[in-house]
């Protein structure tokens, strides 16, 4: 599989996105917050609540 052209338009958008510039931003500090409490914190509380 690894010898097979993949077809010329996905070829042109992963050029484009190994482009730093097409990258966009790093997540801030409240997007990390925000990580943290809907993946990690509010899972934990659900099966703690299940529990119950």
């Amino acid at each position: 599989m690894a010898q097979e052209q993949l077809p010329a338009e996905l070829e042109r958008r992963i050029t484009e996105l190994e482009n730093p510039a097409n990258q966009g931003e790093g997540f801030t500090g409240a997007d990390w917050i925000w990580l943290a409490l809907l993946g990690v914190v509010g899972p934990i509380l659900l099966l703690i609540w299940g529990w119950m």
